[in-house]
């Protein structure tokens, strides 16, 4: 009987989960049918979503570990552009390859910065942005940018369907079926009580700098498929890419009804709704960032606080259920 109640409980929160985004959708469905009731602005949301959820996973097993990398945004271009110089050479494969083996390499140097010297994780991912930032500015100025439509591919249908697919099954693969995934896990529970079992936490972080660059480099990819254009960024200009995709991940750590990897596409699904909203509705783009903050606070506020207020509301009902006498 305790079985079946909480299978049911959780199966309510599973769907819960899943009615996050449907009900913002829903909301803004309401207050513009004339462009949310539309098939193409879903299909564009999607589209839009899906590199900022990439972008989410390959942060999903640092952050699972206390780990923030600010640096995400201008290893992408660097990665880009690496991609870019070798698609004019090896077309679509050196592309790829570029992307892949520059990515990792460049994930490679910013972790093994953070796990030689020791420094807090949000100094290194500012430090290692000044210097990538710097570098994709004097790389861009030393090769010729050209995105042939070939690279396109991974932006559009079916291709960013297709990668977006790929990463998911080897996200979810290597965060819930492998050895490295437990560790993750056990680091992020309680890394004291991991240390005392043997797991080597700074060898596991360093980990999710080269598995995270692995993603990255689908992201990169993807984003400039659905682009069609890279341009080199500079004072700090490129961590504007990492704010929407680490509030995903943090929605989708704190949806505790479902698998942080579903989860992260579930939160990363939702702010782009949200953004997207707010563009709609006219808001001004200086008050954008301010909503989605206070949606983050509430989301966040409101799943720390859950069992408190479920505490208080079961309270306040026995309180007001007569004695007998």
């Amino acid at each position: 009987m305790i079985n079946v109640k909480s299978r049911s409980i959780s199966i309510k929160a599973i769907l819960l989960t899943i009615l996050l985004p449907i009900v913002v959708y829903a909301l803004l469905s309401f207050l513009r049918p004339d462009i949310y009731l539309q098939k193409s602005t879903f299909i564009m949301l999607l589209k839009q979503a899906l590199s900022n959820i990439i972008i989410g996973w390959s942060m999903v097993f640092g952050m699972s570990v206390g780990l923030f990398d600010f640096s995400v945004g201008a290893r992408i271009l660097l990665a880009a552009f690496f991609g870019i110089h070798m698609s004019q050479h090896f077309g679509v494969a050196g592309f790829v390859v570029g992307c892949i083996v520059s990515s990792i390499i460049i994930a490679i140097l910013t972790g093994l910065i953070y796990a030689s010297l020791k420094i807090p994780s949000i100094i290194t991912g500012f430090s290692a942005l000044l210097i990538f930032e710097s570098l994709a500015v004097i790389y861009q100025n030393r090769i010729t940018v050209i995105i042939g439509e070939d690279i396109s591919v991974f932006g559009v249908s079916p291709g960013i369907y297709i990668v977006s697919a790929i990463t998911f099954i080897v996200v979810y693969l290597l965060f819930n079926n492998t050895k490295f995934g437990y560790q993750i896990k056990a680091i992020g529970g309680n890394e004291a009580i991991a240390r005392s079992m043997g797991i080597n936490s700074v060898r596991i972080k360093l980990l999710t700098y080269v598995v995270g660059g692995l993603i990255l480099a689908f992201a990169t990819m993807v984003k400039v498929g659905y682009a069609g254009t890279i341009r080199a960024m500079t004072n700090m200009n490129s961590m504007v890419m990492c704010f929407t995709p680490m509030m995903g991940v943090m929605i989708g750590l704190y949806l505790s009804s479902c698998n942080p990897v579903i989860g992260v596409f579930i939160g990363g699904f939702t702010i782009t709704i949200v953004s997207s909203g707010l563009v709609a509705l006219g808001i001004e783009s200086r008050l954008q960032n301010v909503v989605v903050g206070i949606f983050l606070i509430l989301f966040i506020g409101w799943k720390t606080n859950y069992y408190r207020v479920q505490a208080l509301i079961n309270r306040l009902r026995h309180k007001n259920i007569p004695q007998e006498e």
